[in-house]
């Protein structure tokens, strides 16, 4: 195994355990947002979904889909 490419999977994977640390904090305070963090959260998770900031695996996807019915359910309160 390419010693570089072991470092890079485990730097990957210590940022993909940040990045879902990262959402579950931001998910607990919901509800301390506004309506226009609710937008910048849905466009941000459509993003993820589709594709546009890098490959998703399937339980990033669940999790993703998720917190975007969430996001919409909240920002629905706000129209």
């Amino acid at each position: 195994m390419d010693e570089g490419n072991g470092a890079a999977s485990c730097k990957f994977l210590s940022m993909k355990r940040e990045y879902k640390d990262s959402r579950q904090r931001q998910m607990s305070n919901e509800s301390d947002k506004n309506k226009e963090y609710w937008i910048d959260e849905i466009a941000f998770l459509e993003a993820r979904l589709n594709g546009s900031q890098g490959d998703i695996d399937s339980e990033d996807r669940s999790a993703c889909e998720e917190a975007l019915k969430t996001a919409k359910t909240n920002l629905s309160a706000y129209k």
